[in-house]
């Protein structure tokens, strides 16, 4: 395996055109993923398909990223970094824009899934290119910047399909055009990409087992966001909020995610990652446990639930910057690998488990299967402490 000393830095100059190409990129990808995912809803809805239908739909991309995640090891060497995201992305475009030309139920969740195998690539290859850019002084905030810079891409989509509506075949091509556009910034910007070399058999178990909280941040960041995207206003409706209200308190947590990533990043790249991972599990605690609490106050649940947007995604930019301390050269490029399966499983599996909760206990099952989770993530952070106390994983 190769090792990132051995990769000779960008200057300064480089390094922030390839942050910024990277950076513009993910904004534009984020844009059309997060329009396209309640474009699809909307239109299947309207032609009468059950929702859990819908629900297929809509988990065959995370399935085909998880499918592909353990391969894209072998596309780096068998591309390279700038065109494993070029090739892989490019066919992400094809599937959207094949989307309204293949309109029957299995051919999207085929569409989809493929979308997914091909999302791998792209995804796991910019985050190992930017801890790889990312110094070692400056690397948390240039991370909670590419987790801002996400977050934001997931906010303005909705956005857009509000402004061109979900009627025809243009918002399909609007999405996917945006992902075209994606691809400009790394096109131009190719030759700035750092050359990895890949082991050929990544040994994936003992990454798993090398930096556990490290990749159960990453599970408790997917739980609490997909949770959230699903069940929140619900949960507001249930403990008598209006219902413009409860939507509100998402886009308050989403506005949590955009704002809050460059502070933490600070303290991570101050006080160490562990702190920051620690900070952010503690919100995730403290804030379920509060917010059923503060239903009548609604400036102080405004006020919990950003700080729960921003500690919810925080603790996945954390992790990731741990990440690239944990793993170096081609060991990082799987460590990531495992992060995004890590990530896309409780995609998966978040929404069935808070659903189960709410079924369970109609007013406060959410909250109680956030907590809990959250939990099981602080326990796992003390038990690496007090056994592993030289790394930051």
């Amino acid at each position: 395996m190769s090792d990132i000393s051995r990769i000779p830095p960008l200057p300064a100059r480089q390094a922030r055109l390839s942050l910024a190409a990277l950076f513009t990129s993910v904004f534009s990808f984020c844009i059309s993923f997060g329009g396209l995912t309640p474009l699809m809803a909307l239109v299947l809805e309207q032609r009468g398909v059950d929702a859990a239908v819908i629900g297929v739909v809509v988990a065959a991309q995370p399935i085909g990223t998880i499918a592909a995640a353990p391969f894209v090891p072998r596309l780096l060497r068998r591309f390279g970094t700038a065109d494993t995201i070029l090739v892989c992305g490019a066919v992400s475009v094809v599937c959207a824009a094949l989307l309204p030309v293949f309109t029957a139920v299995p051919a999207w969740i085929a569409l989809r899934f493929i979308a997914g195998l091909a999302g791998a690539g792209p995804w796991i290859v910019v985050e190992t290119w930017i801890n790889v850019v990312a110094t070692a002084g400056g690397r948390g905030r240039t991370i909670a910047l590419y987790s801002s810079v996400m977050a934001a891409g997931f906010a303005v989509g909705p956005v857009l399909l509000t402004a061109i509506g979900s009627e025809g075949t243009g918002p399909f091509l609007a999405f996917a055009l945006t992902q075209a556009l994606a691809l400009l910034p790394i096109f131009l910007t190719r030759r700035l990409a750092p050359r990895l070399e890949v082991a050929k058999k990544p040994r994936y178990g003992h990454i798993l087992l090398a930096a556990p909280t490290i990749f159960a941040a990453a599970v408790l960041s997917g739980v609490v966001d997909i949770a959230f995207f699903s069940f929140l206003p619900i949960w507001g409706l249930r403990n008598g909020l209006e219902e413009t209200f409860a939507v509100t308190l998402l886009t308050v947590f989403v506005a949590g995610n955009i704002v809050l990533q460059y502070p933490l990043g600070w303290l991570a790249d101050a006080f160490g990652y562990r702190f920051g991972m620690l900070l952010c599990g503690l919100v995730c605690l403290v804030a379920p446990v509060a917010a059923p609490q503060l239903v009548e106050l609604p400036f102080a649940l405004i006020a919990v639930l950003f700080a729960w947007g921003g500690a919810a995604w925080g603790v996945y930019s954390i992790a990731l910057a741990a990440l690239g301390v944990r793993f170096r050269g081609a060991s990082l490029a799987a460590a990531n690998a495992v992060f995004v399966i890590a990530f896309e499983v409780a995609n998966i599996l978040g929404p069935p488990a808070a659903g189960g909760a709410l079924d369970l206990w109609p007013r406060q099952g959410l909250m109680a299967i956030m907590g809990l989770c959250a939990l099981g993530f602080l326990a796992l952070l003390a038990a690496r402490y007090t056994s592993v106390q030289t790394t930051e994983g």
